[in-house]
């Protein structure tokens, strides 16, 4: 049975929340994506199989992040608060593009320090050392005293990240809410 489009982008949106919050984030999720709507905090806990505490502070960083909201009710008969607790579907694209702002920033920073850098590396542990630091050790490896080389994998480490910085600005100029 082949799975539809839709599936494999709630499967990435799964792995994008287990990558930024946690396991324990993702099973909540889960749970709230097959409910389809609201569903009460002490529903989650029995579905996930997750502690009441771990539910909790997975709920708490998902509404902090923009993937779930959640409402108060107070019991009629106990008295006591229910949190009844749903994906927003509406604010998942803005969540997403920031997401993706916020990683393309991060990996135009790092090709540019990339790009500026000369890095060395010692042949037995693979540790790389700035040039300076190189210098300040003589071209030798504080660990092992090994001769330090030029990295050699620069080039390609340059041409990945380019080319990931051309995805995600493509992306991002593109259709920013497609889900990730």
């Amino acid at each position: 049975m082949s799975k539809s489009p839709g599936d494999k982008n709630i499967e990435r949106l799964f792995i994008l929340v287990e990558r930024l919050i946690g396991e324990d984030a993702r099973k909540v999720f889960e749970v709230m994506y097959e409910e389809g709507d609201e569903i009460a905090e002490h529903e989650i806990i029995e579905r996930s199989g997750l502690k009441g505490s771990s539910v909790r502070r997975a709920l708490n960083i998902l509404a902090e992040k923009g993937f779930v909201t959640y409402r108060k009710v107070k019991h009629p008969d106990k008295g006591r608060i229910i949190f009844y607790w749903r994906i927003n579907y509406e604010g998942l694209p803005s969540v997403i593009r920031a997401r993706r702002v916020a990683t393309l920033e991060k990996l135009k920073a790092l090709l540019e320090a990339e790009s500026e850098t000369q890095y060395y590396i010692c042949p037995l542990d693979g540790t790389r050392y700035t040039f300076d630091e190189a210098l300040d050790h003589e071209f030798n490896c504080p660990r092992c005293g090994s001769m330090l080389v030029p990295d050699e994998d620069r080039e390609l480490r340059l041409q990945i990240l380019r080319q990931y910085v051309r995805m995600l600005e493509a992306d991002t100029r593109g259709n920013g809410a497609r889900s990730s």
